[in-house]
């Protein structure tokens, strides 16, 4: 037997906000890390999603300021 909660989020406007900026971080992320795997892929090169991570957590807040408010507001 499969039991399950279903559970109902009523979130605030600044809540909702927040979730629709998670999900198109989460996208842009996602398309982004795809389109290099293509890249590599295509070159031939013998690659996996750690190294991709890696590649992309080494300069994503330069590339992409708009993706951590904070990081940006600490850099003045």
């Amino acid at each position: 037997m499969i039991l399950a909660h279903r559970i109902e989020l009523d979130p605030t406007e600044k809540q909702k906000e927040y979730f629709r900026q998670a999900c198109g971080t989460a996208r842009f992320v996602w398309n982004w890390a795809l389109e290099e795997w293509n890249y590599r892929y295509d070159l031939g090169a013998n690659t996996d999603a750690c190294e991709i991570k890696r590649y992309f957590n080494s300069f994503k807040y330069e590339a992409f300021p708009w993706r951590d408010p904070f990081y940006a507001s600490s850099k003045t």
